[in-house]
Order: structure tokens, then sequence, then C-alpha cells
């Protein structure tokens, strides 16, 4: 008996170290993944920094258990990870809440003091035996004692976890859309789970001798399980923070990248580890049958991933599997059902946030009589009664009287930028507690739905912020159903739908606060931040020809560049290209060109290598210069091009301004 026992609580500590060593991939593969795609999302940094405390924790559990002599020093690496794991899910949980638009300077400050009590903690344990004693228990499990302040810190420890647990179900309860509030609830459940994991409960309890040693390595191995299946579902939520995707691909993603990343790395090292044990069954060397084992993982992992990736793609679609499926010919560019609904809850999101409003809707089934509305597309948030046979807070009737009212000042041309105020005797319909506005395409000419909101008074009075807000918003809306219509009716002929698509899918990823959307996140890019604004123009010119950075830049919000698109065709990638070409060009000086000239200097390195793409090398020789000096200018000529488009929007935004004035 005794025997099975020992083979039991050996087989145990074997997967036990298997499981820590897929918990510290899997972190730092979520951490890579967050600075490549989430890099902007404060909600996705802060959990970066739970993923790093993990590491610390995991990586000295790890060392301590397969250390045969210094376990104090593994030990006491620990507390990396467990001195700062409150003030980070502080971080976290304040980070959400101010997603939702609730800002508190002193929970604000509460992270930041709760990382220099981390660190007076880290200090005192490793340098003093004021929290931990460096009195070694092993008893076949190694931790240290408790010092004389450790157990205030045990009460500051479950004191910040329970703040942070209580922060993310508020967070929550302020979300408005049902995506955002099952993130929140996702979060809700996962983030107590790292902080309660990671604690050193050995250290005041110890375990009696005389009790078998399987029990707690059990329930060491059920924490660890525990551990890595939160760690990994709140990457997956954190995961469509900050990404400027629809949530269809960043799903696709981000499960091609745990398939690749941690798992296949975690599969590997397991076969390592197991190799170890085979060793002694087929007389073989164990280094010989982890090497064959590795690569046969490798190999199946690539074959798993290549035979069903189509079917994956249409598991993780779900609803929208029949549209992706036929959408798998193409890029990712057009917007499923699933998009276009979380566009229009984001802008009600928004609407509701700016007037205050409980309830608000959208609506294509302008009128149900006819064929187009035999399958009607809606959208509400919050819980309207009651409801109609249309599932409308409305009847049928308000909303075909909504759609027949005219708009005081919309311009008359398709191609100009709908920006203006609202006038409320003529855009606003009153209908039993509810205004409803119809929203109408980019010419005006064709209705296209009707948006209404729960009023907050009787009769419409709204401040001018209010109208200029309201008008954004409608605007939107507007578009958003209106290239969907197009998206519906020219279905088999993709290619030439591309251009809108791509702008409603960065309009979409442009959303900066999914849990609470502002009207901030759907107007035109603000170009107050000097640094920030150069560093998305040196990007944009870093791949002038072609790429992501150019086609997805949120330079593409600007003014100039809509201006642009009507020289374009519509194409705003060819508009914002025009854009870069007309401020490089300004950098030209007059009279005949030289290539060792002082003023020609900016415009030579930016012709030269944004233009006709030479490579830095050669640029450098022609304009007899070092490449380090070379990098400098290129600095200096970026901002220049920066403070040209910035004085181009500028003028563009003057223009529009003196325009909507004039039409009032």
């Amino acid at each position: 008996m005794a025997d099975v026992l020992h083979s039991l609580l050996a087989t145990v500590q074997l997967f036990n170290r298997i499981t820590v060593t897929g918990i510290l991939v899997t972190s730092f593969a979520l951490i890579i993944y967050i600075a490549l795609y989430n890099r902007r999302s404060p909600i996705a940094r802060t959990y970066a920094v739970v993923l790093a405390c993990v590491i610390g924790t995991a990586l000295g559990d790890l060392l301590a258990q397969i250390s045969e002599r210094d376990n104090e020093l593994w030990l006491r690496f620990q507390w990396i990870g467990i001195a700062f794991v409150p003030a980070a899910v502080l971080d976290l949980s304040d980070a959400l809440l101010r997603a939702t638009g609730d800002v508190s300077p002193l929970r604000r400050l509460a992270p930041k003091a709760g990382y220099g009590v981390g660190l007076l903690t880290l200090a005192l344990v490793a340098l003093t035996d004021l929290v931990a004693n460096p009195d070694v228990a092993t008893n076949g499990l190694p931790h240290l004692r408790p010092g004389v302040l450790f157990y205030p810190f045990t009460l500051y420890y479950f004191a910040s976890t329970a703040w942070a647990t209580f922060n993310v179900f508020e967070a929550r309860r302020r979300a408005l859309t049902a995506t955002s509030k099952r993130r929140m609830t996702y979060l809700a459940v996962a983030l107590p789970v790292p902080a309660l994991s990671m604690f050193p409960y050995l250290l005041p309890t110890g375990w009696p001798e005389a009790l078998p040693l399987i029990v707690p390595w059990a329930g060491i191995l059920l924490v660890n399980l525990g551990l890595g299946a939160a760690v990994t579902f709140m990457g997956y939520t954190a995961a469509y923070f900050g990404a400027s995707a629809p949530d269809r691909v960043i799903k696709r993603r981000l499960v091609k990248y745990l398939i690749r990343g941690p798992l296949l790395a975690a599969l590997v090292i397991a076969a390592l580890v197991l190799s170890t044990r085979i060793e002694r069954l087929l007389n073989l060397p164990g280094f010989f049958v982890g090497l064959i084992a590795a690569a046969t993982i490798i190999l199946l992992a690539q074959l798993f991933i290549v035979t069903l990736q189509p079917t994956l793609d249409r598991l993780i679609a779900g609803d929208d599997a029949a549209e992706v499926q036929r959408l798998q010919q193409f890029t990712e560019r057009l917007m499923t059902t699933s998009d276009l609904t979380q566009y229009l809850e984001n802008i009600l999101a928004a609407l509701c946030d700016l007037l205050r409003a409980r309830t608000a809707f959208v609506t294509d089934c302008t009128d149900p009589e006819q064929d187009p509305c035999r399958q009607p597309f809606t959208v509400i948030i919050g819980d309207p009664e009651p409801k109609t046979e249309q599932g409308l807070p409305v009847p049928a009737q308000a909303v075909r009287s909504a759609s027949t009212l005219r708009a005081t000042n919309s311009s008359t041309e398709p191609s100009a930028e709908p920006h203006r105020v609202f006038e409320l005797e003529h855009d606003f319909m009153i209908w039993d507690g509810y205004w409803l506005i119809p929203l109408r395409s980019r010419g005006g000419q064709e209705t296209l739905g009707v948006m209404g909101l729960a009023a907050r008074t009787a009769e419409p009075e709204l401040t001018d912020e209010e109208r200029e807000g309201i008008a954004v918003l409608i605007t939107q809306a507007a578009r958003a159903l209106e290239d969907a219509a197009k998206q519906r009716r020219a279905f088999e002929a993709l290619e030439r739908l591309v251009p809108e698509a791509v702008d409603m899918q960065r309009r979409l990823a442009g959303t900066e606060n999914p849990a609470a959307p502002r009207v901030s996140d759907f107007t035109r890019l603000p170009v107050d931040d000097q640094d920030d604004f150069t560093q998305l123009v040196r990007d944009a010119l870093s791949q002038y020809w072609g790429g992501p950075k150019l086609a997805e830049s949120p330079l593409l919000n600007l003014r100039v560049v809509a201006e642009a698109m009507k020289q374009e065709n519509g194409n705003a990638t060819k508009a914002l290209r025009r854009v870069l070409y007309e401020a490089i060009e300004q950098l030209k000086p007059s009279g005949t060109r030289s290539f060792t000239a002082a003023e020609w200097m900016l415009y030579n390195i930016l012709e030269l290598k944004i233009i006709q793409g030479q490579k830095v090398r050669d640029i450098a020789r022609r304009l007899v210069m070092s490449e380090s000096d070379l990098y400098r200018k290129q600095r200096a000529a970026y901002q220049e091009v920066a403070r040209i488009v910035l004085e181009m929007e500028r003028a563009a935004r003057e223009r529009a301004q003196a325009s909507e004035e004039q039409q009032r």
C-alpha cells in the first residue's frame, strides 16, 4: 500500500510540475500577444502586470520543487509575484471601471499605494525575517514560516482582492451592452483566482506529518489547474479590449495563437518530461525519446491546424457560420451581422450615456407591410416595457411616422460630409415617452431606419454639445445601416465593397471603451497630441505602398482624408496616400533639385525612401552622409510631415465649420 501511495504521489507531483510549466508558458505567451495586439488598452496592460506576477510566483514554485538544495532562495523568489498581485488586481479592476466611465481619484491612488506596499514587502522578505522566516519546513512540502508582519500582510492581501472583485462586479453593473456585460462577468469570476491561488497558505498552517502527503499535493495540483484555466480565460477576455479588429477576427486569431504557441509548447515540454519516465520502460535514452516525441507533437499540431482550420473558423463564428463560410475565400474585411449589431450597440450605449437615457433602439423596419421588413434588423439596449409585436417599445405607426420626417439642413450631395447640428422641431418626433429620429442615406433620398431612445423630459431640451454629439452618432448609425444594406444587395460582388467595408470595420475598431462607448469613439481623430500623431504618420509612411499600418491607420478618420476620398472614388487608403504625398511635396524647396543642399535634405530623404523605396545604405551614399546621421534626419522629416498634415487637417476642419455656418 505504501508503494502505491508513493507512486501516486510521484505521479501527482510530476503532473503538478507540468501544470506549473504550462502556466508559465501560457502567461508569457499572453504577455507577448498583448504587446502585439492590445498594447494601447489600459485593461490589457494591467492584465499583463497580473500575468507577470503569476510568472514570478509560478517560476519560484517550480524551481523550489526541483531544487535539491537551496529551497529558501526560490521560496523567497516567489514573493516577486505574491507581493505585487494585490496591487495588480486592484489596478486591473480600476481600469475596468474607468472603461465604463467611473473615474475615482481615490480608487486610482489605491493601486499606486499597493505597488509601494508590494515593493516594501518584497524588500522585507528578501532582507529580513519580519514577513517570512528562513526556517524552511519541508516534510515533503517546502515552505517558509510566518514572521510578525505576515498577518498584517495577509489582511491587506485578501482585502485588496475582495475590493478588486467588488470593482469588477460594479463595472459589470455599469456596462450597457449584453456583450460588455458578458465579458465583465467572465472577468468577475476569474479575477480573484490568481490572487487566491498564489497566496502562501502553508506559511501559517503547515501540514501535519501524520496525514498523507498525497492530499495537499492533489490540492495544489487542482489549484494550479484552476489558475491555468483562469489565466487563459482572462487572457481570452482581455484580448477584445483595444484590439483593432472585429470580435470574430480576434477570436480566430487568439485561438490559433494559443494552439500554435502555449498549447504546443506545453505539450512539447510535457513530452520531454515524460520521456525520462519512459526511458526505464523502453531501455532507451530519455533524451532520444523526448526528441522523437516533441517532433511528433509539433508535426501533428500543424496537421491539426491546417486540416481543421475551416471547420474551426466556422465553430468560432457560431451563429455567423454560414456567412463566414462564404467569406473564407476573401480577406477578413466585410462585417457580419454580429459585427454590425455590436457596432450599433456601441452607438446606442454612447447615445444613452450622452443623454442619460435608460433605453435606446435602432430598426430598419420603417414599414412592416413591405417586403424588406419580412426579416427586420433591430438592435435594442436596456429593457423596454411594454414591447409591441415587432419587439420595439413603440408601435409600427410611430416608426412609419418618424421615417417621414424631413431634415432641416442635411446635405443634398451624396459625397458631402454629413456633420450638422439637429433642429429639434424637425428632426425629433415625440411618441409616448420616446424620441424618434430617422436615419437617412448619405444623399438624404432614402430613409434607412429609425433610432429611438427613452425621453428624459417631455420636450427635448439639449445643450449645444449634446446636439453635436447626437449628430455624430446618428450619422454613424445611418452609415452602418447603409453599408450593411449594400453588402446584402451585392454579396456576390464583394470586391467592389471592400473600401466601404474597411471603413465600417475601422469605425468599429475605433471604439476605445467597449463597455461604455463615448461620443468621442465615433468622431474623427483628435490631433492634439503631437507625439502620438507623429507616430501614426510614421507608421503610415512605413507602409506607404500598402500594408495594414496604412489600410487600418487611425489617420483614415481625418477630415482631410475624407475630402481626398472624393478624388479617389471613395477609396480611403488611396486618399490617405494622397494626403501624405501632398505633405511630402510641401517640403520640396523651389528651384533646381540638389542632393547636397541643406534645404533639400528632408525632402530628399522622404522622396528617396518613401516614394522610390530605396534602401537606407543607397540613400546615405547618394546624400553623402552616414547611416546614423540619416536616421536622425529621418526622424526630423517625419515630424515635419506630421506638422504639415496637422495644418492640412485644421484647414479642412475650418472649411467644414465655415460650410456648416453658411448652411445655418
